[in-house]
């Protein structure tokens, strides 16, 4: 077959039309290679990892517990100046054959088969159609995994579903064949590199309903190898299976020619097995083909590329907890099939907005990243309650020990999108494993006690991070356990940084000094704005959490040092146009940002705005800066501001043509003293970050900006990002810093959160909206502790109508909150509850925000809430 020219409609992220003579400044890709780049995780969270292609292909295998690539650390941007391309690396796929008045079509279905493919991403699932001239059908797929937001368990099944819809386009009947093919990989691996006792065996087991082929071994002496295990493809419905299925000669498919139920080889030996189903289809007719591609490869602690993980030796795959094999998980979703639904409804529900598409998909995006190799959730052999269930994530693929506080306190989306399971990381690392006498949070788990970089294990900034992290579960729970169990450790861990804040003075006036270990990798000292920034917000949250345990005393101490932070953030370290650090004298060797203008100088505002506790500086001053950040540290061709730099950088996370926000600028001088003394080449790299650009900064920056009303700036970095993750340069889905998929671009969340301005506060039953963008015709998804739906409002010269729908779980109501129209009061209010009218207790107007209280009521799914607000 001749090759016709590929054309590739990315619809994923809002991007263009491309084609393989398509340019984009300077850069020349063909069709196939904007194809390969595409790689969008579609397996369970924790539970390996695996990407659907662009042309529907999976690939980059990584759930056998052998890492298949190298972590990328040469440099920190191996991956993004190189992006991966699509690879398969052992034999697994699917195609279609069509029988047609007398003429034969064989294709796979993947670029080698199909002419003309479009690819549409929706994490978490991906949209795949085919077609080509030659071929009189339309194929259109859906790949995915379980994914309910708040239910973590059956997010996290290692399998994809792979649904194949055929449509005849043509005038007369054909026949139609789907085929899947797989590999048998139980110990494959490891049989390459060693010669092992024992067989691959393939099964074929046909029940009716279903046609499945087990990829497993016989025979072994052992299961202690790391991947040792099976996996399984199901087809559902009627089909034959082939345990030893050939290639045919000239064709790319393993096809099913007749049923063939057994077959075995040596141990690594390729052996490969197909299950295929035919029908017959009428003119303008479809049909569904749907596989299950499950796996079990639960011997984690076998890695021999593991962390210092407490207990090593009893770790196992959380998987492996639910399940006993491969075939159990595809058992247990045939047995679930409200699993699919659900899924299916949240993927509606999300794309069902007022907000732009590409918004839409950067600000998901990054959910992703717990569906990758870079993120791992523990079955304890011994049931110990501290490590069972234990989500454990690197700071990017293989790269960084453990769920590193100061890189993943960025994060909104794990605390968001699953609030079980990060309630399960704060109990049992952050205040479990990680949590000293003292009440230090140590940075890095289970590896902090080994002394690598600051010996105590103390990141400031993470520490500070980690209390609001702590404060955003507890909003993000049904009810008050979590913070009531966890109350006396973390008002310890408050009093920690108030205790270094008087260790000067002996009196604590808001801004912190002394050591200041951070995610810059290098402790600091002085009085530094972005990192007392955080801190004062943590004084916020903390006055928040004391005053509902009823810790009067405490909360009193909070709220006034927070108000002596508020005055002296803003007086003493603003200089007219953006917040500053004051250097301490005593340590000129330290680094530092002094007069320079740093991206995240106003962090603890991101955090203070994503919890609604309102500003923890000038407001005014807040947005200058904002301002400032903006005029001084966005470039539009990072190249050009390379050329200028004072400070070299040795790691690139932007092209020389590309867009984004530098880390720190020094318009008013202040490079010389910056780097502090530096005395090896660590140190070196070290202070280069500050010419680096990151997007788990920009994210946070964006939505900081977003929450400030500076709507428009807000999208412009927001894009800018976005644009240096299309397609035609590497993977959308895979937001690189030291490392593939790393965690702190988790932080993509919180500009969805900001532009919905969503408020939650799951314990007493209060759920906000105040949107930022198209408020007067908005709509968005929304997620709480036990449920998810959908909120609309519509507002007119005189009214403003909302509609809060629930499509999922439950949610607990006493209190709506509503932003109004600058400049209009409230006439009249009407709310009911599925067309019935609902008694409002109260409704009270705070400058713009409209409190209602409905009552405590608990709504489920299908109940529809509406309010119409007459206005004057």
């Amino acid at each position: 077959m001749n090759k016709s020219k590929i054309i590739v409609f990315i619809l994923f992220l809002g991007l263009h039309l491309v084609s393989a003579q398509s340019k984009k400044q300077n850069l020349s890709l063909t069709g196939e290679q904007k194809l390969e780049y595409i790689g969008m995780p579609v397996g369970g969270i924790a539970a390996g990892q695996v990407y659907l292609g662009g042309d529907g292909q999976l690939w980059y295998w990584d759930i056998f517990n052998i890492a298949k690539i190298t972590s990328g650390n040469e440099g920190g941007h191996r991956y993004y100046l190189n992006p991966l391309v699509q690879e398969n690396n052992f034999e697994n796929g699917f195609g279609i054959t069509i029988n047609s008045e007398g003429f034969e079509y064989k294709r796979p279905l993947n670029k080698s088969g199909f002419s003309d493919i479009t690819f549409q991403g929706e994490y978490p699932v991906g949209k795949v159609t085919y077609r080509d001239p030659q071929l009189p059908i339309k194929v259109e797929l859906n790949a995915y995994t379980p994914f309910i937001p708040t239910d973590a368990d059956n997010s996290g099944l290692p399998v994809v579903v792979m649904e194949y819809t055929v449509t005849n386009e043509s005038k007369t009947e054909m026949d139609v064949a789907l085929s899947g093919w797989l590999q048998n990989t139980a110990a494959y691996w490891s049989g390459q590199n060693q010669v092992l006792k024992g067989q691959h065996q393939n099964r074929i087991i046909n029940r009716g309903k279903y046609t499945r082929l087990v990829c497993e071994n016989i025979d072994m002496e052992s299961d202690q190898y790391p991947d040792a295990g099976n996996m399984s493809l199901t087809l559902l419905g009627e089909g034959i299976g082939n345990a030893g299925a050939i290639k045919d000669k000239g064709t790319l498919i393993y096809e099913v020619l007749k049923e063939n139920t057994d077959a075995t080889s040596a141990i690594g030996e390729k052996l490969v097995g197909s299950v295929s189903s035919k029908v017959l289809l009428k003119p303008g007719e479809q049909k569904t083909f749907t596989f299950h591609l499950s796996w079990y490869f639960p011997n984690v602690h076998l890695w021999d590329g593991g962390h210092h993980w407490n207990n090593k030796e009893d770790l196992r795959h959380y998987y492996s907890s639910q399940f006993e094999d491969a075939a159990a998980v595809s058992e247990y979703l045939m047995e679930k099939p409200e699993l699919i639904e659900n899924t299916k409804i949240w993927n509606k529900t999300w794309y069902n907005s007022s907000l732009p598409k590409w918004f839409l998909d950067r600000t998901f995006v990054n959910v992703s990243t717990l569906a990758t190799t870079a993120s791992v959730r523990f079955d304890d052999l011994k049931d110990r309650k501290e490590n069972e269930g234990r989500f454990y994530t690197y700071e990017g693929v293989y790269l960084g020990e453990g769920t590193c506080t100061h890189v993943f306190h960025y994060e909104q989306a794990l605390g968001r999108v699953f609030p079980d399971l990060a309630q399960h990381l704060r109990e049992q690392v952050d205040l479990g494993l990680s949590f000293q006498d003292n009440g230090i949070i140590s940075y890095r788990g289970e590896f902090s006690g080994l002394g690598r970089h600051d010996g105590r294990g103390f990141a400031i900034d993470g520490h500070a991070g980690t209390v609001m992290r702590i404060y955003r579960e507890h909003l993000m729970s049904s009810d008050s356990e979590f913070l009531k169990r966890n109350w006396k450790k973390i008002k310890k861990s408050i009093q920690v940084m108030i205790d270094q804040d008087m260790e000067k003075t002996g009196k604590a006036d808001g801004i912190l000094e002394g050591p200041q270990y951070n995610t810059l990798d290098r402790t600091w000292y002085g009085k530094i704005s972005w990192i007392s920034s955080l801190y004062a917000a943590s004084l916020k949250a903390g006055k928040e959490m004391a005053l509902e345990m009823g810790d009067k005393s405490f909360a009193k101490t909070c709220d006034k040092i927070a108000k002596r932070s508020f005055k002296n953030i803003s007086n003493e370290l603003f200089n007219g146009e953006y917040f500053i650090q004051k250097n301490d004298p005593d340590h000129p060797e330290a680094p530092n940002t002094n007069v320079g203008c740093h991206i995240d100088q106003l962090l603890g505002q991101y955090w203070s705005s994503q919890l609604d506790l309102g500003h923890i500086v000038d407001p005014e001053k807040s947005k200058k800066a904002l301002a400032s950040i903006l005029k001084y540290n966005f470039v539009d061709h990072y190249g050009d501001y390379l050329k200028n730099a004072d400070i070299p950088v040795k790691r690139y996370y932007a092209d020389k043509d590309e867009a984004g926000v530098i880390m720190a600028t020094f318009p008013k001088g202040g490079t010389d003293i910056a780097p502090g003394v530096i005395e090896n080449e660590w140190e070196k790299l070290v202070i280069g970050y500050f010419s680096e650009i990151w997007t788990g900064q920009e994210h946070q920056l964006a939505a900081t900006l977003i929450s400030e009303g500076m709507v428009a700036e807000g999208l412009k970095v927001e894009k800018a990002l976005h644009d240096r993750y299309t397609s035609q340069r590497r993977n959308p889905y895979n937001e690189i810093e030291y490392g593939n998929h790393y965690t702190r671009a988790m932080s993509g969340y919180a500009p969805f959160i900001a532009a919905s301005g969503f408020t939650y506060h799951g314990p007493k039953g209060i759920i906000g909206f105040a949107p930022k963008m198209s408020a007067e015709n908005f709509k968005s998804a929304f997620i709480t502790a036990e449920g998810w739906g959908s909120f609309s409002q519509q507002i007119a010269a005189s009214s403003q109508e909302v509609a809060l729908i629930l499509n999922y779980g439950k949610v607990n109501l006493s209190q709506l909150q509503l932003e109004l129209p600058k400049g209009k009061k409230l006439s009249k209010l009407q709310i009911t509850l599925n067309g019935e009218p609902l008694g409002v207790v109260e409704s009270k107007l705070e400058d713009t925000k409209l409190n209602i209280r409905t009552g405590t009521r608990t709504l489920k799914k299908g109940d529809v809430l509406k309010a119409i607000l007459t206005l004057k």
